[in-house]
């Protein structure tokens, strides 16, 4: 895949206080942009002691790699939240079992 052939994923990260942050994606997160967001918020994930909230209102596309990285991340945090999902998004939360764990909302 070229690299303007590659989907376009943008994040923000925000500062909740208290331990908590939001990171914010928008565009499509697939395997060949997992590895690069896994690395760009691994210090932001690493300082999280409250809720880590993924905001993914704006996210056009996510395959099973994307909700691989969230898992990982709710394993390394006390409390991940998966946000204003899409429909596509929540439907394969709910079909994979993982409603407890992403808490999505």
């Amino acid at each position: 895949m070229g690299e303007a052939d590659r989907p376009l994923t943008r994040h923000t990260v925000t500062d909740l206080g208290d331990g908590s942050f939001m990171v914010t994606l928008e565009g499509e997160l697939d395997l060949s942009m997992t590895d690069e967001l896994r690395a760009a918020v691994e210090d932001t994930i690493a300082s999280v002691t409250g809720t880590l909230v993924v905001d993914v209102a704006q996210l056009r596309f996510a395959d099973s790699s994307a909700v691989a990285l969230w898992v990982s991340w709710s394993q390394r945090v006390p409390k991940l939240e998966i946000r204003n999902p899409p429909p596509m998004i929540s439907r394969v939360i709910q079909a994979m079992g993982l409603t407890k764990k992403l808490n999505p909302s």
